[in-house]
């Protein structure tokens, strides 16, 4: 067979290949969060089946995670490594959450939004992401303040996208291995209902909240076209 034509086979070969297996961009982990779209490879429509192609079967198994007091049923990936690690909860055969580097509350982890968004960031960091002030629930039921507002800052979410990220914020002292002294306990204690906070409220700022969790939730109205 003469050369052109071999080589004229196997491009047609090659694009036939990508026409019928997820191309290689889809395929990829870019350690991405992108907020209305994906956390890397997985998506609205993403697979259990297919989690075991993306990220290899020993790096993926069904067990449970424990948000609060309750285990859940859950997808574990990449849970050897804490600063990777995803639990994927599920709606029938689709995901419903994935709880990002849910083992290492103040980083380091591998995922961030393309903003700066991540695990570890200091509140005053994510209202510069912002470009202006957010508001966050206080830390009465779960020890954590989840943002409840972006104020139409730089950060607000796509009402029509699939996918909503919680952003979720501690003090740090709460999340360091040692004893409050009183002056972080009186101020935590300042922060102890849950009625909504502006991040420029005094005793807010004063107690250091980091970015402390991340949930993608497939939510919004744009799920219901997949």
């Amino acid at each position: 067979m003469k050369p052109r034509l071999l080589f004229a086979l196997a491009c047609l070969t090659a694009a036939l290949g990508r026409l019928l297996t997820p191309s290689a961009q889809a395929q990829k982990n870019d350690w991405l969060i992108v907020p209305g779209q994906r956390v890397g490879p997985i998506s609205a429509t993403t697979t259990r089946a297919q989690l075991d192609e993306l990220f290899g079967t020993d790096k993926v198994h069904d067990g449970t995670f424990t948000d609060g007091d309750v285990p859940e049923a859950a997808t574990i990936v990449l849970g050897e490594d804490p600063g990777a690690g995803l639990a994927v909860t599920w709606d029938r055969e689709r995901p419903a959450t994935i709880r990002i580097c849910f083992a290492s509350p103040t980083g380091p982890c591998k995922w961030r939004t393309s903003s700066g968004i991540r695990i570890g960031l200091p509140m005053r960091e994510l209202e510069r992401l912002n470009r202006k002030s957010f508001q966050l629930a206080g830390f009465a039921s779960t020890g954590e303040g989840t943002v409840t507002s972006w104020r139409h800052g730089e950060l607000e979410p796509d009402p029509a996208a699939c996918g909503h990220l919680d952003v979720k914020l501690t003090p740090l002292a709460k999340l360091e291995d040692r004893p409050l002294s009183k002056s972080e306990s009186d101020l935590i204690k300042q922060l102890g209902s849950d009625k909504a906070y502006s991040s420029t409220f005094l005793p807010l700022v004063e107690s250091n909240p980091i970015v402390s969790a991340l949930e993608f939730r497939f939510t919004g109205n744009g799920c219901k076209a997949q």
